[in-house]
């Protein structure tokens, strides 16, 4: 019972850190919630937690080096969710044969490379690297594997070196991650 109230304590502190904030936050953490999912996450060091700037895009956080902006920075970072009531990504597996399916169509020469997992506070992250997309892009995406949703964290870059300065800190971005729900009520 004492763990549970220290966890909620940490949590609620990351809710306000968000909360009181205009959006963006430098190193900031938060709360990212749906339908069937709410899970804690926190921008690494020199990084901006921003949670309206990637909105217009489905994107409920979006992280980028702090002095840059979501739209122009060379590498960004965001979170993503997927369902697993969506038929045929009702698996981690098939979730990602239907993104590998997904970046081919608009890239044949897409290359896909397996990457050593990341382990967070108490998971795994399976993790896909990305290249040769139709615009260049060099992406990492983590896999969290969750009980009715697929949490994906993303790292993004217009740059191979851009890449390789940042996955360091995509490593810290997934090891932040911690779920806290599946039962999530969200009221209009």
């Amino acid at each position: 019972m004492k763990r549970f109230v220290v966890r909620l304590a940490q949590i609620v502190t990351m809710f306000a850190c968000v909360m009181t904030g205009a959006g963006q936050t430098l190193e900031g953490a938060g709360i990212v919630y749906g339908r069937d999912h709410a899970f804690a996450i926190a921008a690494p060091a020199g990084w901006v937690l921003d949670n309206g700037a990637g909105r217009n895009e489905g994107l409920p956080v979006v992280f980028y080096p702090d002095g840059q902006s979501w739209r122009t920075s060379e590498t960004v970072m965001y979170a993503n969710t997927a369902s697993k009531s969506a038929k045929g990504q009702e698996t981690l597996e098939e979730l990602m044969a239907y993104d590998v399916a997904q970046f081919r169509k608009r890239a044949p020469g897409l290359s896909v490379t397996v990457l050593p997992d990341i382990k967070a506070k108490e998971i795994t992250a399976t993790v896909r690297r990305f290249e040769g997309d139709e615009h260049g892009n060099f992406e990492a995406v983590a896999y969290i594997d969750e009980k009715q949703t697929i949490i994906m964290l993303v790292l993004s870059a217009r740059t191979r070196e851009g890449f390789d300065k940042s996955y360091a800190a995509f490593e810290k971005l997934v090891g932040s991650y911690q779920f806290l729900t599946s039962n999530v009520t969200i009221r209009e």
